[in-house]
């Protein structure tokens, strides 16, 4: 859980670096554009006030005293008078003025008084809600009186002339009226250009925003990315190490089972033997029972030995089967008579039924006899109070191909439902009481499922709902696999 959590701390974080970095992005392009719109404010407003100089000596010095007709001035300049601080002359009409213009400039010009303050350089004011342009200094008129030169302008047709001509496609930039609604931000405009500014593009601020998206987008699936590839990397690490401790459990338990297999059957050997050595034994009935005992218990530990180095060899990828055309009803018979007096010992009731006239298979003897074994194994050892095991033997069809059914049926404890999926697990033992009691390896099943592949054959279960498990081993007739006769099958 710590893991986890970690986990996603890390994804939470990344993303919150993506967010600051978008950020930043977003205020880097947005700054290169506001560098911009500075440069051009500045280049605009020096241009436009080196035009205006000339613009005004220009009327001036073709001026007929302090009047004059109209010459080819700019388009944004309508209109130049002087001003001496005492009386207002007209040296270039102004023909879009409104009619009061003139009155209204000079009242203006009287409540500002001396403007010989202002040293040179342009000032501009508004009057009557038109651009006007102070240029104190300027020599108007034949008397040689130092005057101030006023200009009548238009803004639009200035911003026209000067900003948008230094304004390229790329800058992303426009001249706007400055107001509560302007964009991200705005550079304000000076002189008679004051109250517009320079702001960035509906359609730049968009393409931006686009940009700042789809990079935050791309650094936020980047770390959601990176999260879910490291919590798969944790799930399947935890998955490993939960795999791992279980299979050092599984060998554990197997070891511990194994061992106790196997004193068992030695405990029974050395105990027997040693009582008909010691000669205490003198009736010959009793030393056959010993001597089957001890062969008996030979035979245990010999099988138990066999499935744990078959089960080795299988699982190394070593382990072959010899495939040749067998009866398996002579191999089901001899493996049975073999292991009656097993069952008579332990009080079964048993039956074995072969049909007529089967057909034959290409099959390991050895192996074949193995899967029978291991199956009446299991038979005997978790059969409870009613010992009871069949064995039948007849002709089937399988996915389209003739074959042979081995079927034995017991009426034991059975199996439960969620212990089928993994009843072919080498190693696995269900987590059930009757069944540890026993004791056991887990390799028996797994052995038979492995044979019974090799042989291309087919293996099923069935359990009974009271009590009781049917296992079925198919295998398929002679001509009906691919291995012929005397090849070797690997598995």
């Amino acid at each position: 859980m710590s893991l986890v959590l970690l986990a996603v701390a890390l994804a939470v974080m990344g993303n919150v670096l993506a967010i600051q970095q978008a950020q930043a992005l977003n205020v880097r392009l947005m700054a290169q554009s506001q560098l911009r719109a500075r440069q051009v404010a500045a280049i605009a407003r020096d241009q436009f006030d080196r035009a205006l100089r000339s613009a005004v000596s220009e009327s001036v010095d073709t001026s007929n005293g302090m009047t004059g007709v109209r010459r080819n001035s700019p388009n944004w300049m309508d209109g130049v008078f002087g001003w001496d601080g005492a009386r207002l002359v007209v040296i270039l009409p102004a023909a879009d003025a409104p009619p009061n213009f003139a009155t209204a400039l000079e009242k203006r010009l009287v409540e500002r008084g001396d403007f010989s303050a202002l040293a040179g350089e342009p000032a501009y004011d508004h009057v009557a809600s038109s651009g006007i342009a102070l240029l104190p200094g300027a020599v108007v008129g034949e008397d040689g009186l130092r005057s101030t030169a006023v200009v009548r302008i238009d803004s639009r047709r200035v911003l026209h002339t000067f900003v948008t001509p230094l304004i390229a496609p790329e800058d992303g930039l426009e001249w706007a009226l400055l107001g509560p609604t302007t964009g991200p931000w705005s550079q304000p405009l000076s002189g008679p250009m004051l109250g517009w500014g320079l702001q960035p593009t509906a359609a730049f601020v968009r393409e931006q925003h686009g940009a700042v998206v789809g990079q935050t987008i791309s650094y936020v699936a980047l770390a959601v990315l990176a999260l879910a590839a490291l919590l798969a990397a944790m799930w399947f690490l935890i998955r490993v190490v939960r795999r791992e401790i279980a299979l050092a459990q599984l060998k554990a338990n197997f070891v511990a089972d194994v061992s106790h297999e196997i004193k068992t059957p030695l405990a029974l050997i050395r105990l027997f033997s040693e009582t008909l050595q010691s000669g205490r034994v003198t009736s010959e009935e009793k030393r056959q029972e010993y001597y089957s005992i001890i062969t008996r218990e030979s035979t245990r530990l010999t099988n138990l030995i066999n499935n744990i180095l078959d089960f080795a060899r299988i699982e190394a990828g070593r382990k072959e089967f010899t495939l040749q055309r067998t009866e398996v009803a002579s191999v089901v018979r001899q493996t049975y008579d073999a292991y009656r007096a097993h069952l008579d010992h332990n009080g079964f009731e048993h039956h074995l039924a072969i049909a007529e006239r089967l057909p034959p298979v290409d099959a390991d003897r050895d192996a074949i006899a193995q899967v029978l074994l291991n199956l009446m194994n299991n038979a005997v050892k978790y059969s409870d109070e009613e010992r009871y095991l069949s064995i039948e033997v007849g002709r089937d069809t399988r996915r389209g191909g003739e074959g042979v059914l081995i079927s034995v049926h017991d009426r034991g404890i059975g199996i439960r439902a969620e212990d089928r999926a993994h009843l072919f697990e080498g190693f696995f033992r269900a987590d059930d009481g009757r069944v540890r009691q026993q004791g056991g390896t887990g390799l028996g099943l797994a052995l038979v499922k492995h044979i019974v592949d090799a042989h291309h054959g087919s293996l099923d279960v069935e359990p009974r709902l009271v009590k009781g498990t049917t296992f079925r081993v198919f295998l398929p007739a002679s001509g009906s696999q691919p291995a012929s006769d005397g090849q070797a099958a690997h598995r």
